[in-house]
């Protein structure tokens, strides 16, 4: 394997940064993208942090310029400092080891910076193909790429995955916070925040794509939105006292949260008023479930693991006999249907497009017939503002949900909902307990002052 061809030159344009740790199924491909540039003034430097599974040794057939830990693991906002260190070249690009970048993007990036001098740092975005097939890494890598494509080109943060700063600037400003940041983290979007702070300018190049390899489950969507982002970044605005109407903090973005908080508290409402309050809520774990796995790139279209199929059948079976002891016999026929329909999935060849189509929109129909009989049980009074705070969320949310209808058809776009609404939900909640750390710290901080032991 060719190694990178300008190590050695006087003078090296770009240098690329790679942190890696345990990376082994996505960074030949990363490394690949990288090399088969149309780009030769570059070097990559790749950052092992304390790999375990060989990915020191893949990195080491693409460059000369690999930079291993020798004490501890380092976290990725060290390791990039480490590798932004070593670099020559007057451009760092940092990218990660699951994105695949397309040959023109290092041109871009070099483009980027000459023919704008005024702007000292650009980013890009995830393109609208994610290497996992799966619905969740589809619906993430979809919701990412249209927040950044949908942002104003002036930019208030700055992002890792695919984000390149002129190298005086990155190190003048210190590079990234470590101490706050040892972990995974909003260390690219602090370090975009002091950037604005200091006068500098951030450009969003909606040009600038790559394709990322990552596949999703939804107990690491909600760590990484919830643990890793939404309550340090909450932490950060206000400490910063900075709330950017920009990417997820928009205007439209924050109403919605407050929609879906009001929503569900009234539907807890009428279904605790109506004694039917634990039917919805087994429903909605189905769709939760069974979304969460279609198109699961396993040999078969509905391949899921055992646990999560035996919790389906338990839900769905509960759903049934919930449904003859309430008296409401007519839920029942969806629930039947969509056993038959998780059975007939599970034989279904998974390269197989149509049947993947038919068997998707069938299983979002058997939902829709179910919270409909479920709505058919309520007196319309209750019912219509359901429906009128539901018609808000989307009008709010309006190029969002036609955004997905046009890239993966209106079945996908309803089987995004739950989970869109259920991001509003989290949101808002991390953003509560995000504000309650940071005034329990402050408390804290001020406490000797006031008198407190």
């Amino acid at each position: 394997m060719d190694k990178t061809p300008n190590i050695g030159q006087a003078q090296i344009q770009i240098s690329v940064v790679i942190p890696v740790y345990n990376a082994i199924s996505t960074l030949d491909r990363c490394l690949k993208g990288v090399i088969s540039s149309d780009c030769e003034n570059y070097e990559l430097i790749v950052v092992d942090d304390g790999s375990t599974d060989g990915s020191r040794e893949v990195a080491k057939s693409y460059t000369d310029l690999v930079l291993e830990s020798t004490t501890k693991q380092l976290g990725p906002a060290q390791a990039r400092n480490r590798g932004a260190e070593m670099a020559k070249g007057e451009i760092l690009f940092f990218i990660d080891a699951d994105v695949v970048i397309k040959p023109d993007s290092l041109s871009t990036v070099e483009h980027t910076f000459n023919d704008h001098p005024e702007y000292d740092a650009v980013f890009g975005s995830y393109d609208e193909n994610p290497g996992s097939g799966d619905f969740l890494s589809q619906y993430k890598n979809l919701f990412h790429h249209f927040v950044h494509q949908q942002s104003s080109e002036e930019g208030d943060t700055f992002w890792s995955g695919c984000g390149a700063i002129r190298r005086d600037v990155f190190l003048d400003m210190g590079g990234f916070d470590v101490e706050r940041y040892p972990r995974p983290s909003i260390e690219d979007i602090e370090l975009g925040y002091r950037l604005r702070a200091d006068g500098r300018k951030i450009f969003v190049n909606k040009d600038l794509q790559v394709k990322h390899l990552k596949r999703w489950t939804f107990t690491g969507l909600l760590r990484t939105d919830i643990v890793d982002r939404a309550i340090p970044w909450t932490l950060l605005i206000l400490r910063e006292r900075n709330l950017p109407n920009d990417l997820n903090l928009k205007t439209s973005q924050r109403l919605s949260s407050l929609l879906v908080v009001f929503l569900i508290l009234y539907l807890s409402f009428i279904a605790i008023f109506n004694q039917m309050w634990l039917m919805p809520l087994l429903l909605l774990l189905v769709v939760i479930l069974l979304v969460s796995w279609q198109g699961n790139k396993g040999s078969k279209l509905l391949e899921m693991d055992w646990r999560i199929e035996s919790l389906s059948y338990i839900l769905i079976l509960s759903i049934i006999a919930l449904s003859y002891f309430q008296d409401i016999p007519l839920m029942i026929i969806p629930m039947v249907i969509l056993v038959l329909i998780i059975l007939i999935a599970r034989m279904i060849p998974h390269e197989n497009g149509a049947w993947r189509l038919i068997i998707g929109t069938l299983i979002t129909l058997s939902f829709v017939i179910g919270f409909g009989i479920l709505f058919n049980n309520y007196s319309i009074l209750y019912i219509a503002p359901v429906f009128i705070i539901i018609l808000l969320i989307l009008s709010l949310n309006f190029k969002f949900y036609e955004f997905f209808v046009k890239k993966r058809g209106v079945s996908f776009a309803l089987a995004a909902m739950p989970f869109h609404f259920l991001y509003y939900l989290y949101s808002l909640i991390a953003f509560v307990i995000g504000g309650g750390i940071h005034f329990w710290n402050n408390t804290m901080k001020f406490r000797p002052a006031i008198g407190f032991k």
